[in-house]
């Protein structure tokens, strides 16, 4: 599909159905708003321009488009009253008066298209003035019917327009057309809102082209277009969605312990051989290499995991960078800006944030590490801190250098370095520079008093007694 070929999404619908502050084209499938997913989609035919009709002030919409395209051939057109589709089309023809080439008309509500799916749209579409996907379902209720005369497509129907023996047609109207861009202006011109709903439908353009010069229409995969109105529609094309998505990934060699339970974005990027356990899930751009073990339920958001590494059960990650070779969890935390070199280990219960934690260094249980800088091969011991945030705007440093030792439940208040291969007591609490093969203590010298054990419960029982 060429760039004579323009794109007009209708985005403008209201969403009632989904009961949602959020516009319906904005909720989320396999990590992407449903939008952006159809606007990938036209992207990915390379069509241009492509309009997005909107709703009047409806910035949230036009916001997430742009941040998500910022130099994409994008335009926007509003739709000032909700009169159908055949008047949003109008609309997004507005945006485009100079265009001669064909239009495609997409939805975005309708995110399961495929590329390949249009491009034999494109194909069957020949000379004819307008092309349009169909499909056969078994439950056909509330789609608009392909009315058809000796095999030819004559027009559609809309499931409240239509007779008994139409509502009984199970070739539903998926409403992708691809049209002659003179034909759908004078076609959506011509269209009167003479129906029980008002509404001015697209769907009227079909019988038009058939009398004035022909309509063809291609069968696609009822999973492709399935639409999403509602809550549980969403939901069936999300499960649709992880379905491929998990086909596609286990056709490149990845091993999916239990699909059914693996929540796949469509940013992820995953090697071969790698394994995910049950429940995991990936969220955003999240790129695993070749030989990397994910065990679930664990949550990985925005990361990067080296070959051969693993994250064990019930770790929550995101904006993290994990090199080859390195190990986490299980019931680890490591937010934006943790990095693990290869080989490095984090263990249960640490929690890392903007962090980097050097090569075969490791912290392997109940530790918190902030604005950190742990040199190789240094190891922290468990209950250890990094106190960084003194209540003001800034967070302070802390840098323990290679090969140093950090004792349990010790207290590192930053800005503090702690120089290579030092030792640091347990239980202790700095503040100040430990220079290089220096034994630091921080903490109060023990202080033994014999027999006040037995003192204290006899005044507890005495107490007692009162």
């Amino acid at each position: 599909m060429g760039s004579t070929i323009a794109a007009i999404i209708l985005a403008a619908g209201q969403g009632k159905r989904m009961r949602s502050r959020l516009p319906k084209v904005l909720h989320p499938i396999a990590g992407r708003p449903l939008l952006v997913q159809v606007i990938r989609l036209a992207l990915a035919r390379r069509c241009a321009p492509i309009v997005v009709v909107v709703a009047p002030n409806d910035e949230a919409v036009r916001s997430a488009v742009r941040a998500a395209f910022p130099d994409a051939p994008l335009r926007f057109a509003v739709q000032p009253r909700r009169l159908g589709t055949a008047d949003a089309t109008r609309a997004g023809l507005a945006a485009i008066p100079g265009h001669r080439g064909r239009v495609l008309v997409l939805y975005g509500d309708v995110p399961l298209l495929r590329p390949a799916s249009l491009a034999r749209l494109e194909r069957a579409a020949g000379r004819a003035s307008l092309a349009l996907l169909t499909a056969e379902v078994d439950a056909p209720f509330g789609y608009g019917r392909i009315l058809r005369q000796h095999g030819h497509v004559t027009g559609v129907v809309e499931e409240k327009d239509a007779t008994p023996a139409q509502r009984a047609l199970r070739e539903i109207n998926v409403g992708v057309y691809l049209c002659d861009a003179a034909l759908l202006r004078r076609a959506v011109g011509r269209v009167r809102r003479n129906n029980r709903q008002r509404e001015a439908y697209l769907t009227d353009v079909v019988g038009l082209a058939a009398r004035g010069g022909g309509a063809v229409a291609v069968a696609a995969d009822p999973t492709e277009v399935v639409g999403v109105n509602s809550r549980a529609e969403l939901a069936r094309a999300e499960a649709i969605l992880q379905r491929r998505l998990a086909a596609v990934h286990q056709a490149r060699g990845v091993t999916l312990r239990d699909p059914g339970s693996t929540f796949l974005s469509l940013d992820a990027r995953l090697g071969r051989d790698v394994v995910l356990g049950p429940g995991v899930q990936l969220e955003g751009a999240v790129r695993i290499a070749a030989g990397a073990r994910i065990d679930g339920p664990t949550v990985l958001k925005d990361c990067t995991i080296g070959a051969g590494a693993v994250v064990h059960s019930f770790c929550h990650l995101e904006g993290a960078a994990i090199a080859a070779g390195a190990s986490v969890g299980p019931f680890a935390r490591l937010r934006p800006g943790a990095h693990l070199e290869h080989g490095a280990r984090v263990g249960n219960f640490v929690e890392m944030k903007k962090a980097r934690l050097g090569r075969g260094a490791k912290a392997n249980h109940l530790t918190y590490l902030g604005d950190a800088e742990v040199g190789a091969g240094a190891n922290v011991g468990a209950g250890t801190i990094t106190c960084n945030y003194d209540g003001g705007p800034i967070k302070h440093p802390t840098r323990i250098g290679a090969g140093a030792f950090i004792g349990s439940n010790t207290t590192l208040v930053a800005p503090i370095v702690v120089g290579e291969r030092a030792y640091v007591a347990a239980g202790s609490t700095l503040n100040q520079t430990v220079p290089a093969e220096a034994l630091a203590l921080g903490r109060a010298r023990q202080v033994n008093k014999l027999g006040y054990a037995a003192r204290l419960r006899r005044r507890l029982t005495a107490r007692e007694k009162r």
